[in-house]
């Protein structure tokens, strides 16, 4: 079992096979000098597909077939790549997203900040 408090003591950084699967997902600890409780959500970034929606969260799937389940709602920040605003309804199974968050110990994310990178699957060109 982890123990959250060393995790973030240390300022673990995590790295998760980059030259294998293409993907890297980082969790970064911020520096808590008086952390006091094991329940302190640890800063948290990956980027993947999403592959299941619901209703305030969907699975997303890094390109190394880890899954990672995340939350969001209103208060999350929902952009497009190009830096323009976007909402829940951007978000659909196949497309590519940066999820920026809190893992929690249940092994969550809880989204601040999502970036729609992009559509994998391809669209049929505009008729002429």
């Amino acid at each position: 079992m982890i123990k959250w408090p060393q995790v973030l003591a240390l300022g673990l950084i995590l790295v998760a096979c980059p030259g294998i699967s293409g993907v890297t997902f980082y969790a970064f600890a911020k520096s808590r000098p008086n952390l006091t409780s094991q329940n302190e959500p640890m800063n948290f970034t990956l980027e993947g597909k999403i592959n299941k929606m619901e209703t305030g969260k969907f699975t997303v799937s890094t390109e190394g077939n880890i899954i990672f389940h995340v939350r969001y709602d209103d208060k999350t920040e929902i952009k497009h790549q190009d830096g323009s605003s976007g909402s829940s309804k951007d978000f659909r199974v196949g497309v590519q997203v940066k999820v920026e968050g809190d893992l929690t110990e249940s092994g969550e994310i809880v989204a601040r900040k999502i970036q729609i990178e992009q559509e994998t699957e391809s669209k049929p060109p505009a008729s002429r």
